[in-house]
């Protein structure tokens, strides 16, 4: 049986494109040198947390019933990844 509607189908690639827009505006800003420093960062670091959001919505399925293990999971995982952050910032 097919899990995807057509009007789906067509959410998940637009989704797709976004993030490819996304990463190729973000590699065209570093590539040409368009911003200051610390501004890019700030924008390559939205963008990046644009695109995990798409990912978990469309890709990932986390607001399907079964989501919620997947959300606990991802919370539990971001944990861990934000305290090795700070601990190899520390060294």
């Amino acid at each position: 049986m097919n899990k995807h509607t057509n009007k789906e189908i067509h959410k998940l690639f637009i989704s797709f494109i976004l993030m490819i827009l996304l990463t190729a505006l973000a590699f065209f800003l570093v590539l040409y040198q368009l911003i200051s420093p610390p501004f890019l960062i700030v924008l390559i670091t939205v963008f990046a947390l644009i695109q995990i959001l798409i990912q978990l919505d469309r890709f990932m399925d986390i607001r399907e019933k079964e989501g919620e293990y997947r959300l606990t999971s991802l919370i539990g995982g971001s944990f861990v990844a934000l305290l090795t952050i700070v601990f190899l910032m520390l060294l």
